[in-house]
């Protein structure tokens, strides 16, 4: 069975865009595109009093991933289901575990909204990504301490150039971000995606290196952040979801139409 080429990755593209015409990524030089589910931090309801007798029904927090046409499926792009979650306290672990939906996403991303949140992320949450929200200044400082903590549990930092397209105080917090990244963790595990909303702000590979330059990384970094880097981040959200294992056995068609196993 050939093996599948993720090539180069772009990690983060809205689930608003028309995936019908997600080919034209792959026109771009993208062999891999995840479609992100953003989830808004909740606003807590007041518990209601339960009636004797009554059923309480169950809620959950996430919605369920972009249904992906069967054509796709056999398409020269590979498509993956990605969720963004912004969180303020460590009570989110508690959500992840009530959540059914979660575990229909291939890769977990986090927007943590304040210090607290950021701590837990980079020290205990088992997620892929940590992202931010562009369009806002962060509201509190990113540490050496925690950043390296995060590099070593497998933990990638994004940085996003749609946003930074369409509007110039984006593209201020980005850079800035982008620069924090490279003081105090010499930009390691950073990926960067295109957090587009529509095709017309993607740009294809050769653009996106370069604009890494911009963003403080070198040539091989730049490279890395959506080659290298993306496919390090898919096997380590691989492995969160099946746990340690050797190898993945995956049923496939021989040339009588016969199921057998590889």
């Amino acid at each position: 069975m050939a093996q599948k080429n993720w090539g180069f990755c772009d990690l983060s593209l809205s689930r608003s865009c028309d995936i019908s015409k997600i080919q034209s990524l792959h026109k771009l030089g993208f062999n891999t595109v995840a479609i992100n589910t953003y989830v808004e931090e909740a606003v807590e309801e007041p518990k209601k009093k339960k009636r004797k007798g009554e059923i309480k029904e169950k809620k959950d927090f996430i919605p369920n991933p972009v249904e992906i046409p069967n054509d796709l499926g056999k398409s020269e792009i590979n498509i993956l289901q990605r969720v963004t979650i912004e969180f303020s306290e460590s009570s989110i672990t508690h959500k992840f575990n009530q959540s059914d939906n979660i575990k229909k996403y291939d890769i977990i991303a986090v927007v943590p909204k304040t210090l607290q949140a950021f701590q837990y992320a980079c020290g205990n949450l088992d997620v892929d990504i940590i992202t931010f929200e562009p369009e806002v200044r962060l509201p509190y400082k990113v540490s050496r301490k925690l950043y390296n903590q995060a590099v070593e549990r497998g933990i990638f930092f994004e940085l996003m150039y749609s946003p930074a397209i369409k509007d110039s105080t984006c593209r201020k917090n980005i850079i800035s971000m982008a620069h924090t990244y490279h003081a105090v963790g010499k930009s390691r595990n950073i990926i960067i995606s295109s957090g587009a909303d529509n095709y017309i702000y993607t740009r294809g590979v050769h653009d996106v290196i370069n604009l890494g330059f911009i963003l403080g990384l070198n040539s091989n970094q730049s490279l890395d952040s959506i080659r290298s880097n993306a496919r390090r981040l898919i096997i380590k959200a691989e492995g969160r979801r099946t746990g340690k294992h050797y190898l993945v056995v995956t049923p496939i068609k021989d040339s009588k139409n016969k199921t057998i196993k590889k």
